[in-house]
């Protein structure tokens, strides 16, 4: 079953038919959920577009009206949007906005009426509502950023909570410390045998640091040692013995 269709059968499963659909998500409902932004951001109601796709495609504009009038009632204008402009104020908004879930508007009005994005002045300026809609979308982009940090932090503890230690796991599956495939111990490097050349060019420093004098050989001894292991004397009785 397509995607598309898969979703309309769920949301008529939940809210019904058409009618049912507007009646559930009526202005009245603003009170009810917009005190929880998150249940409105997040709480999957559908979006215009999905009850346009399951209801028609006339739905999503047709359930904006009541809301539209309901925040023209609600600011008190003296001029109403009604008639011709409220519908299409509504039609542009299904259109330019059809990626938003009902719930997300019903929080945008809510938030509206309570002077967050201004105010009209003697009339309901449809342009005002559309302007507002788009400073609702850069809070709707912080609220998602903040609910995905927060889902991160959520995995990290269940993670944290579950995370077992390799010694533990060693003991509860072997009953002993194996060596972590993850963290496998460094393999010593394997001692190359010095050329014929390379001895003698260390043999020949060695008999020079030895004919120093105290304060120049102690610090070159120093550093031939960490070299080679060995003093220059002790290099020098080596070669010799060969």
């Amino acid at each position: 079953m397509p995607a598309l269709q898969q979703k309309s059968n769920e949301i008529t499963k939940a809210y019904g038919d058409r009618d049912k659909f507007l009646v559930t998500f009526n202005p009245d409902l603003q009170q009810d959920i917009c005190g929880d932004s998150d249940l409105c951001f997040f709480g999957g109601a559908p979006t215009l577009a999905q009850i346009n796709a399951t209801y028609g495609s006339q739905t999503a504009a047709m359930w904006l009206v009541p809301q539209l009038y309901n925040l023209s009632e609600f600011c008190g204008c003296k001029d109403k949007l009604e008639g011709r402009p409220l519908e299409e104020c509504a039609s542009v908004i299904a259109g330019e906005f059809f990626y938003l879930s009902v719930t997300e508007l019903m929080l945008f009005f809510h938030r509206f009426k309570s002077g967050r994005y201004g105010r009209f002045y003697g009339t309901v300026d449809p342009l005002v509502i559309t302007t507002s809609i788009r400073v609702f979308l850069n809070e709707r982009v912080s609220a998602y950023i903040e609910h995905e940090k927060e889902e991160e932090r959520r995995k990290d503890r269940e993670s944290s909570q579950k995370s077992i230690t390799w010694k533990d796991y060693c003991m509860k599956e072997y009953g002993e410390i194996r060596e972590n495939p993850l963290y496998p111990k460094p393999k010593p490097k394997e001692k190359k045998e010095p050329t014929e050349d390379e001895t003698r060019e260390a043999l020949s420093t060695a008999e020079w640091i030895v004919g120093q004098k105290d304060d120049v050989r102690e610090s070159f001894e120093r550093i031939f040692t960490k070299k080679y292991g060995k003093t220059p004397e002790e290099f020098i009785k080596s070669r010799t013995k060969e």
